[in-house]
């Protein structure tokens, strides 16, 4: 018998998260890519205005995309998992639920025309606890001097992220 090696899909994964300040009216993006050998390659935060915490969600993701698009990362992508602890946004994002109302409608229209930038799009449910990197950027975002504005990338701290991905496992 012939056996053929299949080749591994090129899976990155993306964690986003949104975090919001309203008493302050601001909101924090934080975003986590990891390669398909599972290392982190960029992680990105932002600040922005007033959203609601599902809106925060939606910028998140549509912030995340955006960053990927202009590190001209799309090509070599053959699937995307874009992971978020919002399940109102993956599941609307996944058709499983409606946008019912209009600012997500808004921020659903601007999110699927970057997922059809990419090859394929899957979008999963993770819990809170799985997703503590991106959330800790995402509040390290609201705490920054207000004169940061754009988007700022980090060299990833390898060490914190294994302690992290070693306290998931052993859950």
């Amino acid at each position: 018998m012939n056996e053929r090696k299949l080749k591994p899909a090129a899976i990155w994964t993306i964690h986003t998260d949104g975090a919001i300040c309203p008493q302050r009216g601001i909101s924090g993006l934080g975003v986590i890519v990891h390669n398909p050998c599972r290392q982190i390659c960029y992680w990105w935060q932002k600040r922005v205005g007033r959203l609601t915490c599902n809106e925060a969600e939606y910028a998140a993701a549509i912030f995340a995309l955006e960053q990927m698009i202009k590190s001209n990362r799309v090509a070599g992508i053959e699937e995307l998992l874009l992971l978020s602890d919002s399940r109102v946004m993956v599941d609307q994002m996944m058709g499983r639920a409606a946008a019912h109302a209009p600012a997500l409608r808004l921020a659903q229209e601007r999110l699927r025309p970057l997922v059809g930038k990419f090859r394929k799009v899957i979008f999963q449910h993770i819990s809170r606890e799985h997703n503590r990197l991106a959330d800790a950027l995402a509040f390290d975002a609201i705490d920054e001097p207000i004169q940061v504005k754009s988007p700022k990338q980090a060299e990833p701290n390898l060490e914190l992220w294994q302690q992290f991905e070693a306290s998931w496992r052993n859950e």
